[in-house]
């Protein structure tokens, strides 16, 4: 292949991942062909395409790279055990029986503090944030795949059914209702699910209520 034939097939290539609706808009293409421009002239194209697009041999930063690209991350809510000594003002009902946690404080006086200078500490995410809250590369993916799965297709039930099937290999699919689908799943999607639900990457036709339900 020679190199107008190579660009042309990657701008093809990375226009064609414009998100269905506009897709087919002539301007859309021709920005998206002039970024290709710009990455092919520096020799970058080949290597963005081999090592970021493919989720499967995707991994740890090229993945969360991949996530923005489709948008979606690998972080999610949920509860866990701060297990770090933090500063709160407990009610006085709580300080001395089974609610009170060992963890918490409150006012005290200085030549008790074992920390004297650290009364109050401002933390930073890394401090906060638990790798509980975070997707593994394997859940990550699937989350990925889900939400091009939203990206690219026709929201048509035929569409969704077919799709979110193939996806999970038979371990989740669709039932409809009036304007409204229900996701069944198997237990082995009992983490991803939810989250993919929060993150709104569980595709549907517009305006139309999406469920989760375990499959029991």
């Amino acid at each position: 292949m020679d190199y107008l034939e190579a660009l042309k097939s990657l701008q093809e290539y990375f226009a064609d991942l414009i998100i269905l609706q506009y897709r087919y808009a002539p301007e859309n293409r021709e920005l998206i062909k002039k970024l290709v421009n710009l990455i092919f002239a520096n020799n970058l194209a080949l290597q963005i395409r081999d090592l970021t697009v493919d989720v499967n041999k995707s991994f740890g930063k090229q993945l969360e790279i991949v996530g923005k690209w489709v948008g979606v991350d690998k972080y999610y809510s949920g509860s866990t055990l701060w297990t770090k000594k933090y500063f709160s003002l407990p009610l006085y009902s709580t300080i001395k029986n089974s609610s009170y946690s060992d963890y918490q404080g409150g006012f005290s006086n200085y030549t008790n503090f074992d920390e004297p200078g650290a009364f109050l500490t401002y933390k930073n995410w890394q401090d906060v944030g638990s790798q509980v809250n975070q997707l593994g590369d394997e859940y990550f993916k699937a989350l990925i795949k889900l939400k091009i799965i939203k990206n690219s297709i026709n929201h048509t039930c035929k569409n969704i059914d077919e799709a979110i099937f193939e996806w999970s290999g038979g371990l989740v699919y669709t039932t409809w209702d009036v304007m409204k689908v229900t996701y069944h799943y198997d237990s082995s999607y009992g983490v991803l699910m939810p989250i993919a639900l929060a993150k709104k990457a569980l595709p549907a036709p517009t305006g139309c209520e999406i469920k989760i339900e375990e499959i029991s």
